[in-house]
């Protein structure tokens, strides 16, 4: 905070950090789903992967997702999950 406030200081307008910086959090949400966990796999020493099973057979409209995610999350088979899809 510090170097903001001398930068300031120096006769620089903080007014183009901060547009940066709005700019890089805004996001445009494209789908949000909530689904049960399905099956946990196991890829390697470093992942898993997160499933739900496609049910488009019985159900055509159904959402379903795989995600590999890094080791050390504990979630399991049951747990339910937000799945959210944000465009930068």
């Amino acid at each position: 905070m510090e170097l903001f406030k001398q930068h300031h200081l120096d006769g620089h307008s903080s007014c183009n950090l901060n547009i940066i910086f709005i700019f890089f959090f805004i996001m445009t949400k494209v789908l949000e789903f909530e689904s049960k966990i399905e099956f946990v796999g196991d890829i390697n020493s470093h992942k898993d992967c997160l499933m739900s099973q496609d049910q488009t057979q019985d159900k055509p409209d159904a959402l379903w997702f795989n995600i590999d995610i890094p080791k050390g999350h504990e979630l399991k088979a049951g747990d339910r999950v937000r799945i959210i899809v944000e465009k930068l």
